[in-house]
């Protein structure tokens, strides 16, 4: 069990300033400021498609200038979501001949469809619109709706359904696999029971995770490490949940489960615009599994762990009247065992979720610096205080200040920056595509023959914009007036020199000599 907090603080007012903490962050805890920022890569994304899909372009510029309501429900549909981002992957790697996001895309950029079921709301995404009959999962907390057999009325929306079921079977790893379980009446009260205990215990967390969940899914599914219990579709199956019926069993096992879940999709969403890893190979060894891990995945994991600890000390905590209307929380933990020969199951260790997260955090803690991007050690640092407020002796977030501004390359390290000599004049490179996050302080942009994104923050946009065919005296000089800071100061050097020498590494600045 987790070290008691401090007695100088109620355990309940600790864990509301968790539940509050894992919400409070702008890049990993904000669901709006993460929506905001998928939003924005959505419409850049589907800007640089049209420019290499000619025959698509139309369909793509037209759902990129969409409102945002129309919009969130086309990013967050499972079909389109993958293409969207396999068609990037094609952009990235040169490979892209036609886009599959505006081929599912292209009867419903104009709007919702007026055919088939009339159950259906009128702001659906494309495959919500081919569940017949239409269950939402947990009405009132959030838009997700509950997958059944699609039921197509048209030829575009049977294309749609043949994807979506290849890619369920997809995640599933059984292209066999039978279609999912229609959940029974029972099933589905106490799905919504689970989601609405997840939201009572954590009103900033738990209703949050709900939030980046779209499709929830029923389905049986064995392999060689046991019957499915949940699982999240990741890139395969984006914003899905998938869970065995018997996870409904009681709302607390239901909420237990949407958490994990639902804080793997937030996490996910949160990633895709921000790095946090300088090396995808690093691996560390995992006393509980055979093998060992990414560090993307021990990001990933000490993520949900930290959630779960605050979700438990909630639990202890719970009044009685959440206890009368959800029953008592269980009393012994519910957590996967070692993998047989592991030293975890030869020493009887790390068979709790404190144990894995401290073994989790001190993992992070102990890698080399250059393993994690700004971003890496910023989601480190915000963690690990969460994690602090439900468990004592948890490790430490470490101290540091504030980095670089631009996100570099992944596997481009500070000292592979250019250097910048004071000659010579900067200039942005043009054309661009971008697009501003005034509220968030960030500008992500791409180079018009390049097929990456860079996201800048409010410093690195302001040296971006100053760039204008100046020299670096004159930019630090306009840097100076902006920023408020003295002219010709060590600061103002810094954080000039770092911003410039990043946009022009990323390719956004050049710098004629």
């Amino acid at each position: 069990m987790p070290a008691s907090p401090s007695a100088a603080e109620p355990v309940t007012d600790r864990v509301a300033q968790a539940d509050t903490m894992l919400c409070a962050d702008r890049q990993f805890g904000d669901s709006a400021a993460i929506g905001e920022r998928n939003l924005a890569r959505f419409r850049l994304g589907l800007t640089m498609l049209a420019r290499h899909d000619g025959e698509a372009a139309d369909v793509l510029r037209r759902t990129a200038a969409a409102s945002d309501e129309r919009l969130r429900p086309l990013l967050y549909d499972p079909v389109l979501r993958n293409c969207f981002e396999v068609d990037l992957a094609l952009l990235e790697s040169g490979r892209l001949e036609h886009s599959s996001f505006g081929l599912y895309a292209r009867d419903h950029a104009a709007g919702p469809t007026t055919n088939g079921p009339t159950d259906v709301p009128h702001s659906t995404g494309p495959c919500e619109a081919l569940s017949h009959p239409h269950r939402r999962a947990w009405p009132g907390l959030g838009d997700a709706w509950v997958l059944t057999e699609p039921a197509p009325h048209d030829s575009s929306q049977e294309m749609l359904a043949g994807r979506l079921m290849e890619l369920y079977r997809d995640a599933l790893g059984d292209s066999r696999a039978a279609g999912p379980v229609s959940p029974t009446d029972g099933v589905r009260t106490v799905l919504r029971e689970g989601a609405e205990l997840l939201a009572t215990l954590l009103p900033a967390a738990g209703a949050g995770v709900l939030g980046h969940v779209t499709m929830v899914g029923f389905t049986h599914r064995e392999s060689e490490e046991g019957p499915l219990q949940s699982m999240s579709g990741g890139d395969p199956l984006p914003s899905t949940v998938l869970l065995a019926p018997e996870r409904c069993a009681s709302p607390w096992l239901a909420a237990e489960s949407l958490l994990h879940e639902g804080a793997h999709l937030k996490l996910f969403d949160a990633l895709r615009t921000g790095s946090v890893v300088r090396n995808a190979t690093e691996r560390v060894p995992i006393p509980w599994r055979i093998g060992s891990w990414t560090v993307i995945r021990v990001i990933v994991a000490l993520h949900f762990y930290v959630h779960l600890l605050v979700f438990r000390a909630a639990a202890d905590a719970a009044d009685e009247a959440v206890r009368e209307r959800f029953g008592a929380p269980p009393t012994a933990e519910d957590l996967d065992e070692p993998s047989p020969g592991t030293p975890a199951a030869l020493s009887g260790q790390y068979r709790t979720s404190v144990e894995r997260a401290r073994y989790l955090a001190e993992c992070m803690l102990s890698l080399p610096e250059e393993s994690l991007t700004e971003n890496g050690h910023r989601f480190a640092r915000w963690l690990l205080t969460a994690l602090r407020l439900v468990d004592d002796d948890a490790p430490r977030p470490p101290d540091r200040a504030a980095g670089p501004t631009v996100q570099a390359r992944p596997g481009q390290s500070s000292g592979q920056l250019p250097e910048i000599l004071p000659d010579g004049t900067l200039q942005r490179v043009t054309p661009v595509d971008a697009t501003a996050l005034p509220g968030l302080g960030q500008l992500v942009v791409s180079p018009a023959e390049s097929a990456r994104m860079h996201w800048l923050n409010a410093r690195s946009w302001t040296v971006y914009s100053l760039c204008d065919g100046r020299d670096l005296g004159s930019v630090h000089t306009a840097y100076a007036r902006a920023a408020g800071l003295p002219a010709g100061s060590d600061e103002v050097g810094r954080q000039v020199s770092d911003s410039v020498r990043r946009l022009v590494a990323a390719g956004l600045v050049t710098h004629d000599v």
